[in-house]
């Protein structure tokens, strides 16, 4: 409640933000990679379900603590934010053939990487899919 300055009952990346930059000391890169970890559905807001959830977790930021995975996880955060192009926290089919696209994969593939990768099937792409599918650090812990 003490963040959620509009009452909407979620975090926006800007109440998000004040929490991870002002209370709890993270850097500016770090606060931009949770923000995008705890938004698991990729709608630009962190339910008050996500935010526990990740309390719960034991995470305590493992993936800042550590350096190596810090790196991949920045490289995952500049290369998502590439896509991104509306800023919206997740990537949505146009985006998302975009990326496929540069990584060289047929247009025709792109229904079926779209329903691959989009596991909770609302028909974007959230970060912690597309890290989940990059599969460069472990997310058991989210």
């Amino acid at each position: 409640m003490k963040y959620d300055k509009d009452g909407s009952g979620s975090l926006d990346k800007n109440e998000l933000t004040t929490f991870f930059r002002d209370d709890l000391g993270l850097t500016d890169d770090q606060t931009e990679a949770y923000n995008l970890l705890l938004d698991k559905d990729g709608d630009a807001k962190i339910s008050y379900d996500e935010l526990v959830s990740w309390l719960k977790s034991g995470e305590r930021f493992k993936n800042i603590d550590d350096n190596s995975r810090y790196h991949r996880l920045q490289h995952a955060v500049t290369m998502f934010q590439k896509y991104d192009k509306d800023g919206n926290s997740s990537l949505d089919r146009d985006e998302f053939r975009n990326l496929l696209l540069d990584l060289g994969e047929k247009p025709e593939r792109l229904d079926s990487a779209l329903a691959a990768m989009d596991t909770d099937g609302n028909g974007v792409i959230a970060f912690q899919e597309f890290l989940k599918w990059l599969n460069w650090i472990p997310l058991d812990e989210f």
